[in-house]
């Protein structure tokens, strides 16, 4: 077979590796994109309640969600990979999702 023809039917038959691919890198950058900006809008909020002097901030939502949505991303990866780092991690996540839930309640 010619490099030409192979292209052409891996063309055809659509490149699955490729696109999985992309999903992977999409599904990390998302991640890492929601993370980002709770840790951004935690740092504000935290920021304004320790400059006006208030003791007890309500900051717990916004951790809460990050470690929420990373916990799910992780366990689903490792539902799907079977790979020991995503099990930890996901677990990690779970627990840190489970204190600031537990946190975000006893402050509303």
């Amino acid at each position: 077979m010619k490099k030409e023809e192979i292209l052409r039917r891996a063309r055809q038959e659509g490149n699955g590796e490729y696109e999985e691919q992309v999903r992977g890198q999409i599904l990390r950058y998302s991640t890492l994109a929601i993370v980002g900006l709770c840790a951004a809008f935690w740092l504000v909020r935290a920021g304004h309640a320790w400059a006006s002097g208030l003791a007890q901030a309500d900051v717990w939502d916004y951790p809460a969600i990050a470690t929420g949505y990373a916990a799910f991303v992780h366990l689903w990866l490792y539902r799907r990979l079977k790979m020991r780092v995503n099990l930890v991690g996901g677990l990690c996540c779970l627990a840190a999702f489970v204190i600031f839930s537990v946190q975000f309640g006893l402050h509303l």
